[in-house]
């Protein structure tokens, strides 16, 4: 099993340094900041999730965009274990990330979207208590999408996250939901 996870680390890794655009993307590359405050929806879970996630458009067909980047997150907090007791579980991640926006323009400036976006985050340390030092980051949500300019647009949406290292054991994953904002430019 730990083979298998050294070489998902690896594929993830080669696929967000690895150089390449769609051939179906012309245009000028453009950056997006995206900034997460999720809390927790589990009874037995008291964590709060301040994510970044720095995000570059690799691919654009019609009303579909697939992102790569990394993603930076510090989820504090505690959480309580089997045995009822209360256990701190805080900690800072980074890894790499993927993200499809579906997109429908609504009018000249304003336009909704729904965003999936996964990725793998290792920690500084164990995280959340009783777990490893890695899991996986699955997020889902609703943006509203208001364009500035020409070059630039900001974000506002709600995000519901799935956090969990995928095993049968020592997996106290957690789901949390909240608010998203996001600025895109071209740099």
């Amino acid at each position: 099993m730990r083979r298998l996870i050294y070489l998902v680390i690896v594929i993830q890794f080669l696929l967000v340094c690895l150089p390449g655009e769609s051939y179906c993307y012309a245009a000028d590359s453009k950056y997006e900041l995206n900034w997460d405050y999720l809390t927790s929806n589990n009874y037995d879970r008291d964590l709060d999730t301040v994510s970044l996630h720095i995000l570059k458009k690799i691919s654009e067909t019609k009303n579909k965009s697939i992102y790569r980047g990394i993603t930076i997150t510090r989820p504090y907090g505690y959480i309580t274990d089997d045995h009822d007791r209360t256990r701190e579980s805080s900690a800072v991640g980074v890894g790499p990330t993927y993200m499809i926006r579906d997109e429908k323009y609504r009018s000249g400036k304003l336009s909704v979207a729904l965003e999936m976006s996964g990725g793998l985050m290792l920690y500084d340390k164990v995280f959340p208590a009783g777990g490893r030092h890695y899991n996986f980051m699955w997020r889902i949500g609703p943006q509203f999408i208001y364009k500035i300019g020409e070059n630039s647009s900001v974000n506002v949406g709600y995000m519901f996250m799935h956090v969990s290292n995928g095993f049968s054991s020592h997996n106290p994953g957690y789901d949390s939901h909240g608010v998203s904002l996001g600025f895109v430019t071209k740099f």
